[in-house]
């Protein structure tokens, strides 16, 4: 297997290594991704400015959110089913980000669900939430969420109207029955593999 050295490489272990469908919802976005590209293009325009010869010895990136102190000012945000990424991957993502000392966040899309994050992690994390049609399934996940001593709840109102992912069409993650094949053949193969 090919080492990756940076995120470019990484994305094409992602391409190599997902069932096609996940790996174009992973990396695409909505309509012919023209915000995505401007947006890849606008960090690629934030330019990093060298200082050299400085004391660094007593350097502290901490920062404090929420009445608690994060080694880095920065936390993983909600990735929608990355537990099919990688076998419980939120789990995987959430213990990574307490070994880092920073917040992870659950997605509301989340294959693993919120009893197991609290389960596995022992320690508080966040949660992501949709405001959806379905009161039910919101009142559901409130609930949990509280059950499981989340910390805070991020609320996504980016979403009133679902922007039409071209890519997920094409790879036949949204429409029609293929879907339910493919779900079916990848969580059937992905099952096999998981253990807790």
């Amino acid at each position: 297997m090919r080492k990756a050295a940076n995120v470019s490489d990484y994305r094409e272990l992602a391409r190599g290594r997902l069932p096609h469908f996940l790996f174009e919802y992973l990396d695409g976005g909505s309509y012919d991704e023209v915000t995505l590209a401007a947006n890849v293009g606008d960090l690629r325009e934030v330019k990093l400015r060298q200082q050299v010869l400085r004391d660094v010895s007593t350097l502290d990136l901490s920062t404090e959110l929420f009445g608690k102190t994060w080694s880095l000012p920065i936390g993983l945000g909600p990735i929608g089913l990355a537990g099919m990424y990688a076998n419980r991957g939120e789990v995987q993502a959430a213990r990574a980000a307490r070994a880092a000392g920073v917040p992870f966040t659950l997605s509301s899309l989340g294959v693993c669900p919120v009893q197991e994050i609290a389960r596995k992690l022992q320690s508080p994390f966040w949660l992501q939430l949709y405001i959806i049609k379905d009161r039910g399934f919101v009142r559901d996940l409130l609930a949990q969420a509280r059950e499981a001593k989340c910390d805070a709840l991020l609320l996504t109102v980016d979403l009133p109207v679902p922007g039409s992912r071209y890519r997920d069409y094409r790879s036949g993650l949204s429409g029609g029955t293929r879907l339910q094949r493919v779900f079916k053949l990848w969580l059937g193969q992905a099952g096999r593999g998981m253990s807790d």
